[in-house]
């Protein structure tokens, strides 16, 4: 329980600063990654920076983030995108 506390203050400070400081500046931004992230990730929310959550979290929130793609019908994640995007995310986790 706590740990899903901690997970929802987090989306939810990443939700209301993402939406009143703009696009957000992620490291190594012409990786393969980076540009994984911006494309997959930014195309339905604000970009959260890959400091705000550990690796643990990233790998959590996106198995939840790919059921709400499944649930609106948006294209999958292919294994190699799931593993560069968190390939990148875990260079970058705090």
């Amino acid at each position: 329980m706590k740990n899903a506390l901690i997970l929802l203050a987090s989306l939810i400070g990443a939700a209301a600063t993402g939406c009143a400081t703009g696009p957000t500046s992620i490291p190594d931004a012409s990786s393969a990654g980076a540009r994984l992230y911006v494309s997959k990730c930014g195309a339905c929310h604000s970009l959260p920076h890959p400091k705000r959550n550990s690796y643990r979290e990233w790998q959590h929130l996106l198995e939840l983030m790919q059921q709400r793609m499944a649930e609106q019908k948006m294209p999958a994640l292919t294994g190699e995108e799931k593993e560069v995007l968190l390939g990148y995310l875990q260079r970058h986790a705090r």
